[in-house]
Parts: C-alpha cells; structure tokens; sequence
C-alpha cells in the first residue's frame, strides 16, 4: 500500500491486512475504528429513512393512491426514496470513515463502464428470456391485472429513467457499505455474503414462516449479488442483475396493470420463484465469464485512504 499502514490505536486493521485487499475489507483501515462503521451504517439508515419521509409525505400530499395500487408518482416517490442511498453511502464512507472516494463502486476506485454495460446486456438478455418463458408456459405472475394500467406510459417512462438509479442505491447500502463494514470485522468472504444477504432479505420485510417462496427469492438474489461483488472486485454485476429484474418487471407491471402486486408483494407463487432462481443462478455464471474474459482486478492495490496533505510521494495513486 503507497500510505502509512502503521494502525492507530482502536483502529481495525492489523499486520496480516498488508497487500492488496478484497472489496470487502476495503474499510478495514488503519484510520478506521470499529465504532465508527457501526455509526456509519446507523447514519446511512436514518438518513435514508429521513429522505423517505421527505420524499413519500409530498407525494401523499399531491394524491394518495388507492389501497393496493401504485401509480406512476408513488412509483416515482419509492423510487427516489432510495436513490438517496448512493450519495449517503458515499458521504458516510469518504467524510466519516475517511475512504479513499470512489472504494465504494469497485476496487480500482471508479464505476468500470464497459463491464458494466457487458453485465447490463447479459442481464437484459436473460430478463426477456424469462419473460418468454413466463408468457409461453402460463406461469403465474404477481397480480395481473389483465389489460394495461391507465398510467402506464407514465409508469414506464418513471422506471426507465429511475429504476436503474434505485437499483443501485440498494446496491450501494447492502453490496456496498455493509458489505465492507461487516468486512472490518470478519476475514471470510463468505460470511459477509452471508449476513449481508440476510439484511437485505429482512430489509424487504418477507420472513420465511410468511412467505417461504418470496423469502427464497430474495435471499437467492441477495446471495447471488453478493458472491458477485466479491468476485469481480465491485458492484458493476449486482447493479446490472437487479437493474434489469426492476426495469423490465415495472415495464411488465404497468402492460398487466399490476404495479401494486409487484411492489408490495407479500408472496410469489413457486414456479415464478424456481424461475427467478434460475435466471439469478444463470446470470452469476454468464457473469463471471464476462468477469474473466475482461480481467476485471478483484483486489485494491490503491490507498484505501487519502493520504494527508501535499506529503504525499511521487506515484502515489489517488481517485
């Protein structure tokens, strides 16, 4: 590492953190206290429930959409609601854990445009795939309303232009900062999967005495995504995957005019289920070719600080 690994006292790191480090342990730091993740991860959530009432009480204010619909603005509402979880997440991780900027989206410090636009495309793919599927075989859907929603071109025009967004606003919170942050605490790869899955899964409000199918959905995806980051070193696969599971589900909502069924949804039948797993299980494995084929790095060789000052030596790297 080009800064001073010498750790502070309370601060997480310790001598066998020297080298290149993995996306999860990029808080890990020698300036880093283990209090001060914790904090950090309080400090995202009330942030982002704050933004939420914010965002949700003016569009309650403008209209109140019927009990068990959604229209085009409490779409837009939800969706902004957790866009708000990028820049916190960031600002959280850069001011108060002092990250070097950029550690969030990828162990190079920046967004990889072309993987991501690689990972985005296989996705896609496989969400048109599964939609055949669904309509070719009559397999059961969340809700459909038959005909399509009186909203709908307002509908899809708020999912293509936000959905992507919000996607990566959860990407940022679960597969970004409580990734890393369960990551100063615990070595194993593995077990940050794990419990980050199972935030996220419980974030949607679906156990499993309630909904054994629905619960199975989101912690498969949770699981996916999660194994994901840590193997091509960023959030680019996980962004993609469920970017592209949101867009093209709203888009398929507002056509059958169930945009509320699909956002609240408090079950899913099975064979819908088997089918998301599978497409999930698919897109892990269309993704890590992807990942190899573009030799995308998989562990930080930049400071995962920024250096004090103008002291900084000649071929330091900086984002």
């Amino acid at each position: 590492m080009s800064y001073d690994a010498t750790p502070r006292p309370g601060s997480t790191a310790d001598v066998r953190d020297a080298g290149p480090q993995p996306y999860h342990r990029l808080l890990r730091t020698p300036v880093t206290q283990g209090w001060t993740v914790v904090l950090g991860a309080f400090a995202i959530f009330a942030g982002w429930i704050f933004a939420s009432l914010v965002i949700l009480t003016i569009q309650m204010g403008i209209r109140k959409d019927p009990e068990g619909t959604v229209s085009w603005l409490g779409l837009l509402a939800t969706n902004l609601s957790l866009i708000v979880l990028i820049p916190l997440s960031m600002l959280v991780a850069t001011r108060l854990n002092h990250q070097t900027p950029g550690l969030l989206s990828s162990v190079v410090g920046k967004i990889r445009w072309r993987a991501l636009a690689w990972f985005a495309a296989a996705a896609l793919a496989l969400e048109l795939v599964m939609i055949g599927i669904v309509q070719a075989f009559g397999v059961d859907v969340l809700g459909s309303g038959g005909g399509v929603a009186k909203d709908a071109a307002a509908v899809i025009a708020v999912t293509l232009l936000t959905s992507t967004f919000q996607a990566a606003g959860e990407e940022y919170f679960f597969r970004g900062y409580l990734m890393q942050a369960v990551g100063t605490f615990v070595r194993s790869p593995l077990a940050a999967v794990l419990a980050t899955t199972v935030l996220f899964t419980m974030a949607h409000g679906i156990w499993p005495w309630q909904s054994p199918a629905l619960f199975l959905d989101r912690f498969a995806f949770g699981l996916v995504a999660g194994f994901l980051v840590i193997r091509t070193g960023g959030l680019e696969a996980s962004i993609a995957a469920h970017a592209a599971n949101n867009v093209v589900t709203f888009v398929f909502a507002a056509l059958t005019n169930s945009v509320g069924a699909s956002l609240g949804a408090k079950d899913a039948p099975w064979s819908l289920v088997a089918l998301d797993v599978a497409k999930f299980a698919a897109f892990g494995a269309v993704a890590l070719l992807l990942a190899r084929k573009q030799r995308l790095q998989t562990t930080c060789d930049l400071p995962l600080v920024v250096p004090p000052g103008p002291g900084v030596g000649p071929g330091t790297r900086l984002v």
